[in-house]
């Protein structure tokens, strides 16, 4: 058996299956990352999850597990998870660990050159030429997650506080902003400091309803997050050696048909926009399965789809 996981600041996806790809069980649980909570706290929770995981079948080896998280990149936090899964889970024959970019990566663009950019509560790019993996941006949202769900839920929620005291242009975010908070503004404050980074993430998508509406405040946010995303993917070209290049599109900041025509419309036909038909947890059990030495092909992929979907 295989265990794939993608760990990101909102939610924690696991998935269980066989040796081909087909999927067992699947789980999903709060957030856990690193950066966030401490490589110790976000490897306790996903030890916990793995557990839950594997309800119904304790003591059964797995053959390999591969734990991609946010906030997983710095070498002493790799370090630290790994040695805490690896005491936490000896049922695993093998483990690895490192960047939720990995995930994303392999759903999108498989084992070749490329790069993925994940936007979702935030924002990280990294390109893979050969064997190497060299990040791009990604620095977290109190430096820099410019073109994440983080950046445009508080330029949603800032545009509405100074339309509120009359700094800024008016605009339908505000009366959006009130209807979904619940409370005036002049009242909502300690609600957004409660709520944190992922409450004001859950914001952003009134911008994309907002400008749909034709709201020029709203259009500026997105088009200032597609300008961001567009300049990271950019950026990453300048690792490779050759276009086409292949940029993986991960996070639900991707969903959006607004963001992915704005940036495609701020780059050259030698970008190939790549949006997987499976979530990045498939690219973590891609990973787990050449990690046990197993073929991770079209077979395994349509395995693992099949069962993805009748979930």
């Amino acid at each position: 058996m295989l265990i794939g996981i993608d760990v990101g600041g909102t939610k924690n996806e696991l998935v269980l299956c066989d040796r081909e790809g087909h999927i067992l069980n699947r789980l999903l649980a709060p957030g856990s990352n690193a950066s966030e909570f401490g490589a110790e706290t976000a490897s306790a929770r996903v030890a916990a999850q793995v557990m839950e995981l594997m309800a119904g079948r304790e003591g059964q080896p797995v053959d390999a597990l591969y734990a991609g998280l946010a906030g997983g990149t710095a070498p002493q936090t790799r370090r630290t998870v790994h040695e805490q899964l690896a005491a936490r889970l000896p049922f695993v024959g093998k483990i690895d660990n490192g960047s939720d970019a990995l995930n994303g990566l392999y759903a999108c663009v498989g084992a070749k050159d490329g790069m993925v950019v994940i936007a979702g509560t935030g924002t990280s790019a990294f390109v893979r030429r050969g064997g190497s993996l060299v990040q791009v941006g990604g620095w977290g949202y109190l430096i820099d997650d410019a073109g994440s769900g983080y950046a445009m839920g508080r330029g949603v929620i800032n545009a509405a506080y100074r339309d509120y005291d009359g700094r800024g242009e008016q605009t339908r975010l505000t009366a959006m902003v009130v209807d979904k908070v619940g409370l005036p503004l002049n009242e909502a404050i300690p609600v957004f400091y409660e709520g944190g980074k992922r409450m004001i993430a859950g914001f952003a998508p009134l911008a994309f309803e907002a400008a749909a509406e034709g709201d020029a405040v709203a259009r500026a946010i997105v088009d200032t997050a597609c300008d961001e995303l567009a300049l990271l993917i950019a950026t990453c070209a300048k690792h490779l050696t050759r276009a086409p290049y292949l940029v993986g599109l991960s996070g639900s900041i991707w969903k959006s048909d607004m963001i992915r025509q704005g940036v495609a419309s701020r780059l050259s036909g030698d970008y190939q926009l790549i949006r997987s038909d499976l979530p990045p947890v498939f690219g973590a059990a891609v990973a787990a399965a050449e990690l046990a030495g197993l073929d991770s092909g079209d077979a395994f992929h349509d395995a693992f789809k099949a069962g993805y979907d009748a979930l």
